[in-house]
């Protein structure tokens, strides 16, 4: 019998599936507030029969959905390991530790630069951006009221300290799903954004330390601070000592020690001092990694800040990089990917700097329609992957400029979700921070400059580029 004649789907066709996509996850979390995860999966129903008008079977198509699913493996262990290091690092009293110390050095002349340092660390070290508002982010806006700084200027250094974090943290989701979708390393990622983060933090952290000098007079009411000290000191040992377990994290990432490995072995570190430090049994430490840290301090402030992690934290983050992985891979081996990108390809022709405008274009605007950066993510990098591969440009330029886009965007489009949420927590409106949060600005502005002059745009040479090739990638190339 001979084998069924495969159609290649039209750019109209394979325009229309996306769109059909996109809507069926913005409406559900838009309009019903589902999950990202769930609504990616419902998106099976219609990408399986979209493809299978073409001709293709439904074993073949979940076949070429299995052969990209095995390369989610490494990217899922990594966030289930991040899982139990944040249950570790909160048990060993780490996180404690870090926001204490941010707390101690609240002066009026740098407010806002301190603001910006405590909500950066406070992310770093629990690698989320919603918690990092929700936490240090409501401290400081009561703390920013009572100095007579506006609620948008404080508002603004929160979130640039906060999505700072969510960037740049191993801890973070975000950070975790960008390499991954692109088919590149997290620690390569992490280096990699270093090039455009680092110079804008700089910038931002001058911009506040200028303004936040017209508030040098003012007198901080200490007494909220102050309850915050010693609920985090009468439940945790607070030192030097409780920053060994970061420490030791950084020395193996540093030494390119594989970043599983590195990540567990931290949080063993945390485990012996949660024991001989905070006095934590065995039995319940063992616990905390699974289910994360449970504490109840009394005050809601340290509550949210310190129940949190363990491996079921990241459950549904897994789930959804497995899913997405799934539904590139058909997208891909189906043709609908070759379909939309061949137009692009036209256009962008051998210019490096229209590739990167074009990324940033589909990525704003898929952040403004989705109103999710997590899915400007997916789409961005399944998208635009084939594309840095003819230019020979390495993974970790797009998932780079994924994030200066994307993550650090997304509080930036006033109907986006993260702007939203960032709005209701701290009580102030979108357009009075949106301004001011610089690093969410500059970020993409370097980001811009280093596409048009090549300066940090990793290239592979012919050897690499065949290796990459050969690996089993989110394109499944």
């Amino acid at each position: 019998m001979a084998e069924n004649i495969k159609q290649k789907p039209t750019f109209g066709y394979s325009l229309t599936l996306i769109l059909a996509i996109i809507t069926l996850i913005t409406v559900g979390m838009i309009g019903f507030g589902a999950s990202i995860t769930t609504m990616f999966l419902l998106s099976w129903l219609i990408v399986i029969p979209a493809a299978m008008r073409l001709g293709y079977k439904n074993s073949e198509l979940e076949e070429f959905a299995y052969d990209v699913g095995k390369g989610a493996f490494q990217s899922n262990i990594i966030i289930l390991s991040v899982g139990v290091l944040i249950g570790a690092w909160i048990a060993s009293g780490t996180i404690p530790s870090i926001v204490y110390g941010g707390l101690k050095i609240i002066t009026p002349k740098y407010f806002l630069l301190t603001t910006l340092i405590l909500c950066s660390l406070t992310s770093i070290a629990t690698g989320t951006s919603w918690g990092t508002l929700g936490t240090a982010g409501l401290a400081m806006i009561s703390i920013g009221s009572s100095l007579g700084v506006p609620a948008g200027l404080t508002a603004g250094a929160i979130i640039s300290g906060a999505f700072f974090g969510d960037k740049m943290s191993p801890l973070s989701d975000s950070t975790n799903l960008a390499p991954a979708v692109c088919g590149g390393d997290l620690i390569s990622h992490i280096k990699h954004m270093l090039y455009t983060t680092g110079p804008a933090y700089i910038i931002s952290g001058v911009l506040y330390t200028v303004i936040g000098f017209k508030y040098a007079n003012n007198t901080i009411d200490y007494d909220q601070i102050n309850q915050v000290l010693n609920v985090l000191n009468s439940n945790f040992k607070i030192g030097f000592i409780e920053y060994i377990p970061i420490i030791f994290l950084l020395v193996l990432l540093l030494m390119q020690k594989p970043a599983i490995v590195s990540i567990l072995s931290s949080a063993v570190v945390g485990c012996v001092l949660a024991v001989f430090r905070q006095g934590e049994s065995i039995s319940d430490i063992l616990n905390y990694l699974l289910s994360g840290y449970s504490i109840d301090t009394g005050m809601l402030y340290a509550n949210k800040l310190l129940n949190r992690g363990g491996i079921m934290s990241m459950a549904e983050t897994v789930l959804l990089v497995f899913i997405v992985f799934l539904i590139a891979g058909i997208l891909q081996k189906a043709g609908f990917l070759e379909a939309l990108l061949n137009p692009m390809i036209s256009k962008i022709g051998k210019s490096r700097i229209k590739l990167v405008g074009c990324t940033f274009i589909v990525s704003y605007l898929a952040n403004a329609f989705s109103s999710s950066m997590m899915f400007t993510s997916v789409l961005v990098g399944t998208l635009m992957t084939p594309l840095y591969k003819e230019f020979k440009l390495k993974p970790e330029n797009l998932s780079r400029i994924i994030e200066d886009t994307a993550t650090l965007g997304a509080p930036l489009i006033p109907w986006n979700s993260n702007a939203i949420f960032a709005s209701q927590t701290l009580g102030v409106s979108p357009l009075e921070f949106i301004p001011y949060c610089f690093l969410n600005w500059i970020t993409p502005i370097i980001s811009l400059f280093y596409g048009a002059t090549g300066i940090t745009m990793t290239t592979f040479d012919d050897e690499e580029l065949d290796t990459q090739n050969s690996n089993v990638s989110c394109l499944g190339e």
